[in-house]
């Protein structure tokens, strides 16, 4: 049996458990720049307030129901979140992070204990341990436990269990194909053609048609909402195969010194990922973004693909590139508001081809590297950093609505009186 678990309203959750007057009212939670709404408060939703919605859009709305907005506080939601990780470890042998907020647990035999007591268990003791409240769907797949998780919200409960053929063939029966774990806006449009609405219009396709037409992919997950596993729990996280750092600026920015500045913090973002997952890049990709929507001002996408000497997960060496990259691409008299950084050709860090050549001798710069992983874990993200990431950065990204860091910055630290 496997369990999928995941935080309710997460981003607004973690809000609200700092700020426990908010339960009960409208809140929301905005994304970069306090553009769209990506977290409501079910009385949000109940007002009408959708996933996605610009911010402009829904602000008469919002003023209505006097609604609490927040901007997007990443560093306590990380936080929150491993948080919640580390207290569902407990209860399995196999834990797999899937996202902020999201993980599936191997629940092994399950013979001889009550498992409608287990999951409940898990329920109430992360909400005691966290403050979080959280929903378990169980299955006997990764599918299916995916599938009661939704189901049990729609149910209005902490967790449901799939353990018998009677109960997931109810739940299947009337659930919304394109709410079916794995179906993306390509096997949806192509499941319309045959008049597949639901879960159980799909198992009932025949095995060799959903290969056809959905590839393995597809075929898997018939597989699974049939009962059988074609997934497993992976407890070590897949190499990704890009990295990448971007971010919008708060205003139009125009001078090379502020975008420099921007680049060479992405730069040192993708590296820290890099250090993280013991990974180095070979390539690295730079580019820059006007306003698509802003059809007053001329617009300009460059971007530029370079080759790393030598494959390296360096903060010094990879800034260093980016910088000189951007000055390639930029061009004065364009109102840019947006740049980003992407690093590709990731290879693991203990496989680097050496150069024959050329004896390229990297400890000095991991030796620094290291350093700066080290008092940046101790003293917070940014204490040390290179200084052409500047240091008052006015073009950060706006965030009028940010709460306190309540868990990970000692001035934000919730007093008791």
């Amino acid at each position: 049996m496997f369990a999928h678990v995941d935080i309710n309203n997460c981003y607004v959750s973690c809000e609200t458990l700092f700020n426990p007057v908010l339960k009960g009212r409208v809140v929301v939670v905005l994304s970069n720049n306090d553009g769209c709404v990506i977290a409501r408060s079910n009385e949000a939703k109940a007002v009408g307030i959708k996933m996605a919605d610009a911010e402009f859009l829904v602000r008469k709305t919002l003023q209505e129901h006097n609604a609490v907005i927040f901007s997007s506080n990443y560093a306590l939601y990380a936080d929150m979140s491993a948080r919640m990780m580390n207290n569902l470890a407990r209860y399995t042998y196999m834990l797999m992070v899937y996202s902020i907020d999201e993980a599936f647990l191997a629940l092994g035999n399950i013979s001889g204990i009550d498992l409608d007591q287990h999951v409940a268990k898990i329920s109430r003791q992360v909400m005691r341990d966290t403050g979080l409240s959280i929903t378990v769907g169980v299955g006997p797949t990764m599918a299916l436990a995916k599938l009661a998780n939704k189901a049990a919200k729609k149910l209005k409960r902490n967790y449901l269990i799939l353990d018998t053929d009677s109960k997931v063939d109810k739940v299947v029966k009337d659930f919304p194909i394109e709410d079916v774990w794995g179906i993306g806006r390509a096997y949806y449009d192509k499941l319309q053609e045959f008049n597949i609405r639901t879960a159980e219009d799909f198992r009932l396709l025949k095995p060799d048609f959903v290969r056809q037409h959905m590839t393995v992919q597809g075929w898997r997950l018939h597989q699974e909402l049939w009962g059988k596993p074609c997934n497993v729990i992976k407890d070590v996280a897949e190499r990704s195969k890009g990295i990448e750092s971007s971010q919008s600026f708060n205003t139009y920015q125009t001078e090379l010194e502020k975008i420099e500045e921007a680049a060479a913090m992405h730069a040192a973002t993708v590296a820290v990922k890099l250090r993280q997952q013991k990974s180095m890049a070979l390539t690295l990709t730079i580019y820059l973004r006007t306003n698509k929507h802003n059809i007053m001002h001329d617009q300009h996408y460059p971007s530029i693909t370079v080759k790393v000497p030598f494959a390296t997960n360096s903060t010094q060496e990879l800034t260093g590139i980016c910088v000189q990259a951007l000055r390639a691409i930029w061009q004065p008299g364009y109102n840019y508001l947006k740049t980003g950084v992407r690093a590709t050709g990731i290879i693991p860090a203990g496989e680097v081809q050496c150069n024959m050549f050329n004896n390229y001798d990297n400890t000095k710069q991991q030796a620094l590297s290291n350093l700066i992983d080290d008092v940046n874990a101790r003293y917070g993200r940014g204490a040390l950093r290179v200084a052409a990431e500047g240091y008052d950065k006015t073009w950060k990204m706006k965030q009028e609505y940010l709460s306190k860091q309540y868990t990970t910055n000692w001035k934000d630290i919730v007093v008791a009186k």
